[in-house]
């Protein structure tokens, strides 16, 4: 099977390549003016073995085409076909079903499609998705109607979902009404990777559901997944304002968490996903060199099965233009600021289920930094910083770390390598300290056509 996506895709770069060389042909041509493309190559090397994964080498290949088609000018038809193979068994199906329920990621993959009509001040969408909502650098709370692929922590990323989106702009404003009529819910690690909540642990119980409930793959399969039915529609409303210099929106979201509890009854975990009500808000205003921003959404769940909680997130980021860091050989250095906090609304009061807030609740008490050193545009360094100052399972104040200093440099337009490292520091039972054994290096190469 492998032999055959990798034989697959090297035939369609073939054919794009000598399609783009023959101006004449009307499918060339179309091709030339419609569909751009991407070939990324990932290594991930750890420096350790966990005793759920012996592998220290992962790699990933990811091979992705846009087709972006407009007709009679109001009209637009983006298409994202991706293919995707790598090393630790992380892609398994050959396809993804609908509703993309999958485990684990499939071999080919639609990661976005959908067509869109924009009138003078108005835009509706139907299709798979992306949105982002929020203001922060870091982390969003009020972010909360796509799910993520967690089977690589700190790789994470969203996943596209089928919905409908219908925006209006009246003058310095926007109400952008979406609608989600099948879950998806969120790839959480698989049970005997290093990045399962626990990686170090043989105990049966750890491996059933892990050591802050992830399930392992038979549990999975248990879902108690939302229905296909109209009561299980998901909502969501968010009206951004701009006046005065500052941008203010306001959200809410009816709809399910996409990572579930575990409810554990004769001996039998069970996953199932909380209904919850997300009123947020966030800002956004500037003032000389420096931006401000912040966010907090209340999550709200029915039936006592999670705690309902206030993430609060307040930060801002500073720029030194050319003028002040010329000297030192760059041409832009951005530091970036966040704080989050998260007060607690209600506890959860039913016992018979476990929360997996290892990913649902990460920052709970934190302090989120970025350094961006601009040498020019195709060379920049970052430094992230995550600095966990509490971590919520105990009643003890564990300081746990991951840092992740970064390069980026561009050869030409049309490839760009990334690499660094990615360390993690802190006590076992702590959110990054679980995963101390996780250090590695990462490269990544992309190549675009």
């Amino acid at each position: 099977m492998m032999r055959f996506w990798t034989a697959w895709i090297l035939s369609i770069f073939v054919f794009l390549s000598s399609a783009s060389a023959d101006e004449e042909n009307p499918v060339s041509q179309w091709v030339k003016n419609h569909v751009k493309g991407s070939f990324r190559y990932k290594n991930f090397a750890h420096f350790y073995t966990t005793e759920a994964e012996q592998r220290t080498v992962r790699q990933e290949g990811i091979f992705r085409l846009e087709v972006d088609q407009t007709f009679q000018e109001n009209w637009r038809f983006f298409l994202v076909p991706e293919w995707k193979a790598d090393t630790a068994n992380y892609t398994a199906s050959p396809f993804q079903d609908f509703r993309d329920t999958y485990l684990r990621d499939s071999y080919f993959y639609l990661k976005e499609g959908y067509l869109k009509y924009r009138g003078d001040n108005f835009d509706v969408a139907v299709g798979k998705q992306f949105y982002t909502w929020g203001t922060g650098d870091g982390f969003n709370p009020t972010d909360n109607l796509n799910p993520r692929d967690y089977h690589d922590v700190p790789d994470r990323e969203k996943l596209g979902i089928f919905s409908f989106a219908a925006t209006y702009y009246p003058p310095d404003a926007s109400l952008t009404l979406v609608v989600i009529p099948y879950f998806t819910p969120s790839r959480l690690p698989l049970a005997h990777s290093r990045w399962s909540p626990n990686p170090n642990s043989k105990s049966s119980d750890d491996s059933a559901f892990g050591d802050l409930g992830i399930p392992d793959d038979t549990t999975a399969r248990r879902r108690e997944m939302p229905g296909k039915r109209l009561d299980k529609v998901q909502v969501g409303l968010r009206a951004k304002q701009t006046f005065s210099g500052w941008d203010v929106a306001l959200s809410y979201f009816d709809g399910y968490n996409t990572q579930p509890v575990v409810r554990v009854a004769d001996n039998v975990a069970r996953p199932r996903f909380n209904r919850m009500h997300v009123i947020g808000a966030d800002f956004t205003t500037t003032s000389g060199k420096f931006e401000y921003h912040g966010e907090w959404a209340a999550r709200l769940y029915e039936s006592g099965r999670a705690t309902s909680v206030l993430p609060i997130l307040l930060g801002g980021m500073y720029t030194m233009d050319y003028d002040w860091v010329k000297d030192l050989g760059l041409d832009q250095i951005l530091w970036n600021l966040e704080y989050v906090r998260e007060v607690t609304l209600r506890k959860k009061f039913n016992d018979q289920y476990r929360e997996s807030g290892v990913f649902d609740r990460p920052f709970q008490n934190s302090v989120l930094t970025r350094l961006t050193f601009k040498v020019d545009e195709n060379n920049e360094l970052y430094t992230s910083i995550n600095w966990n100052i509490h971590y919520h399972r105990t009643d003890h104040h564990h300081d746990n770390w991951f840092v992740q200093p970064k390069f980026m440099h561009k050869f030409s337009d049309s490839l760009k390598v990334e690499g660094g490292w990615e360390l993690f520091w802190g006590a076992q039972n702590s959110f990054w300290g679980k995963w101390k054994r996780n250090d590695r290096t990462f490269a990544k190469f992309t190549y675009f056509f």
